[in-house]
């Protein structure tokens, strides 16, 4: 018999559009179901490069510069702003990626015993394929989830019968800080009605 699934809501935020060229700047997660339980971490950039707009949207949660968005050159908003101070900060005060993913792989174990761990995000291809790649490169290949993922958005397409759907329509607040925890959170109160509305046991 087939273990039941528990599902992992989570959020990256990352300096460009694919892993390897970029890096993963943040991961936040809980567990669906038990929001509580929760996993955050700010990651050392892999190399300096970037994609502008990328960077932007994912340096507004960071809790290393929240203080410094006071200087132009911290603030996301700001055309001032300076991409390569950012990721130097990160070099600075982020923790080794070796260590994240080591340190997520033991919380998600810990917090899905006796479950399958499924990863859970909307959408599961972008967050999924970093999260993936830093597992195989920085944690000996050893990835909790396997080849697993739920993309909610498309659960809930499946759920409404219409392609056009958005889980934002399910009336759970919609504003993302980029804050790759607090968005974990918002995208799991989301699932975790989808799932009531399927009665889905979660």
């Amino acid at each position: 018999m087939e273990q039941p699934k528990k599902y992992v809501s989570f959020d990256i935020e990352s300096s460009g559009p694919t892993p390897g060229k970029y890096s993963m700047i943040s991961i936040g997660a809980c567990i669906v179901g038990n929001r509580n339980k929760q996993f955050y971490r700010e990651i050392k950039p892999i190399s300096m490069n970037f994609c502008i707009e990328a960077l932007k949207i994912g340096a507004q949660g960071l809790n290393c510069t929240k203080n410094l968005q006071i200087f132009d050159e911290y603030n996301p908003h700001k055309d001032a702003f300076d991409a390569i101070n950012v990721l130097k900060k990160l070099s600075q005060q982020g923790e080794a990626p070796a260590k994240v993913m080591s340190e997520y792989q033991d919380w998600v174990l810990k917090n899905t015993r006796g479950f399958r761990p499924v990863e859970a995000a909307a959408p599961i291809k972008f967050d999924g394929m970093f999260t993936a790649y830093y597992f195989d490169n920085f944690n000996n290949g050893q990835n909790p989830f396997g080849h697993s993922g739920e993309d909610i958005n498309s659960m809930f397409r499946g759920y409404k019968q219409d392609i056009n759907e958005h889980t934002k329509s399910l009336g759970i607040k919609s504003t993302l800080t980029h804050n790759a925890l607090e968005d974990a959170l918002i995208q799991a109160e989301r699932f975790e009605k989808l799932l009531t509305l399927m009665k889905i046991q979660f």
